[in-house]
């Protein structure tokens, strides 16, 4: 009896704690399994204001450089500034060696040498004057060049057809003759074989009827062969003559095409020589004096010179920088940024406190030339109070504007389909509330450095995702931080 007591009574304190520890975990399931959740920081959507800027900082520089450039190979001689000094226009900046310049000297040597092979080309080879005349006027004509060749083209077809018919003319006179000499070596052989029994006959009969017949036979052939004879010299005298035309037609279509290629050389030639005339006489026309002077005022920047240096074209010697000329400033931006901005917008510049007398406009945007497909360049005229080589941060951009919807730029996604936001969606249960993340499609209206103002199927007060702790994804459950 004892014994069954104490077993029911172990039986009722397990089924208790059985009970206990399921309640407990009934209870608090809802709790343990938010532990496991993604935790989120999520942003009321509402109303404010977004200024639509566009940021970025950039070196002041003068917008009147001037280079000092030399276009001719020149020896110096005195370099009269130093950098810092301020000069005028017309000032004397360098002195130069006196003499012709080494680009001319080379020019005239070229220009001689070219005349040269020219004129030599042309004693040499004999060239006719009517050739020489041609290359000097433009050259040859195509079209004319053109039909004159196909002339010539058929006149050696004609040529060669003309010898192809006499050719086979003489081959049949010949074949003929060949044929008719068989044919009367066969009779004087069959007279031979017969001769004496022939004889014997002609012996019984009144006269030589044998020798009679051979006389007839061999003065008709006699006669035959003279007149084909005499149809082969023809025939012969005939093909000799029409070689002589095929010669003189493949000749003359060879000679076409030489004199067609001697015109072009000496156009080629000629060409080159007048191209140097021309760039000697520009050198003429742009040769400088034995001093170079300032052609602006203002102060010199750099001088990359010193006595005895050669001056080298398209190199600059001095800098200076036109002080009658403002500054300007280069931002590199996106294409979307540059798209945010007009010319004539007035930038805002940090520290204005500091320049509160220097106005920055923006006056050209163009295409990065490092990145043309995305890459922009606001370039800003700036006035007032301010050096060459100072950088400045300037922002530019439409004004502040309200929106009904705004959200930080955290909690703009993006996917294949577009921009969204995760909007946390309530959902109740008996043992408490659960959030669900929700995909909502929006549309991006304007953006600052922190926030978006969007469009969609929002109205206001929904909380969105801004941050979380871990990867959340659409239709996940999430835990709110606290």
């Amino acid at each position: 009896m004892s014994e069954n007591s104490n077993r029911r009574t172990w039986v009722k304190r397990f089924a208790v704690v059985f009970f206990t520890i399921m309640l407990l975990l009934t209870f608090f399931s809802n709790t343990i399994m938010n532990y496991s959740l993604p935790r989120v920081s999520t942003y009321e959507v509402s109303s404010d204001k977004i200024a639509s800027k566009v940021r970025g900082s950039g070196m002041v520089e003068s917008s009147g450089i001037k280079e000092v450039i030399v276009n001719e190979s020149r020896e110096i001689t005195e370099v009269l500034v130093k950098v810092g000094d301020e000069v005028k226009e017309g000032d004397v900046l360098l002195r130069l060696k006196e003499g012709e310049s080494t680009e001319f000297v080379l020019a005239e040597k070229e220009l001689a040498s070219l005349k040269e092979s020219y004129q030599n080309q042309i004693l040499l080879n004999e060239i006719p004057a009517d050739l020489v005349a041609k290359a000097e006027k433009g050259g040859v004509n195509y079209e004319t060049a053109s039909k004159e060749l196909e002339n010539l083209r058929k006149a050696k077809e004609e040529a060669e057809k003309k010898v192809e018919n006499i050719q086979k003319q003489l081959q049949e006179v010949q074949r003929s003759v060949e044929e008719s000499e068989i044919q009367s070596n066969n009779v004087d052989n069959k007279y031979n074989e017969d001769s004496e029994d022939i004889f014997e006959e002609a012996q019984m009969t009144e006269g030589n009827i044998l020798e009679d017949i051979m006389y007839v036979e061999n003065k008709e052939n006699n006669e035959l062969n003279a007149v084909e004879n005499e149809k082969i010299k023809e025939l012969t005298t005939q093909l000799e003559q029409a070689n002589k035309e095929l010669t003189s037609a493949n000749d003359a279509h060879a000679k076409y095409l030489e004199n067609i290629a001697t015109i072009n050389d000496l156009k080629s030639q000629y060409e080159a020589i007048k191209e140097s005339e021309t760039a000697l006489a520009k050198l003429k026309e742009n040769v400088v004096g034995n001093e170079i002077k300032a052609e602006v005022s203002g102060i010199i920047m750099s001088v990359d010179v010193k006595k005895k240096d050669l001056t080298m074209p398209e190199l600059p010697l001095i800098t200076i920088q036109d002080t009658s000329k403002g500054y300007t400033v280069s931002i590199n931006v996106t294409k979307e940024q540059a798209s945010k901005v007009k010319k004539g917008d007035e930038a805002e510049i940090s520290n204005s406190w500091y320049y509160d007398d220097v106005k920055a406009v923006l006056s050209n945007i163009k295409i990065d030339k490092n990145d043309p497909m995305k890459g922009r360049i606001l370039v800003f005229d700036i006035s007032g109070e301010i050096s060459d080589g100072e950088e400045i941060s300037l922002s530019v951009g439409e004004k502040s504007r309200s929106y009904d919807n705004v959200v930080p730029n955290s909690a703009i996604k993006e996917d294949k389909n577009g921009k969204f936001i995760l909007v946390i969606k309530e959902k109740s249960s008996p043992l408490g509330n659960r959030y669900i993340a929700t995909r909502v499609g929006v549309e991006i209206l304007s953006s600052d450095d922190s926030k978006t103002a969007v469009k969609g199927a929002i109205e206001g007060g929904e909380y969105v995702i801004t941050t979380a702790n871990k990867m959340v994804n659409v239709g996940d459950y999430v835990r709110l931080s606290d």
